[in-house]
């Protein structure tokens, strides 16, 4: 009878040499950036209210919810990075 003890180990998987490993973006800024622009253009599209330059409105929501999106992500990848 055979020693499993002894035995080699068949269930060991290792992954070729030349096999690149797939990394994903794992970064909540993109995500952040377009939930905050979105968010503020619709908040800037109820303050244009009937105005003539109501894009104008929409643009500069969209920069601000763009800019406060890409520090709140950033933060955010911080906070969880050190667990």
């Amino acid at each position: 009878m055979p020693k499993s003890k002894t035995r080699k180990n068949h269930h060991d998987y290792r992954p070729p040499a030349n096999a690149e490993k797939s990394k994903k973006n794992k970064s909540a800024v993109n995500i952040a950036i377009v939930f905050f622009a979105l968010i503020c253009m619709g908040i800037a599209y109820f303050a244009a209210g009937s105005s003539q330059f109501w894009f104008l409105w929409l643009l500069g929501g969209a920069v601000i919810g763009s800019i406060a999106g890409y520090y709140f992500g950033r933060q955010f990848d911080k906070s969880f990075a050190k667990r």
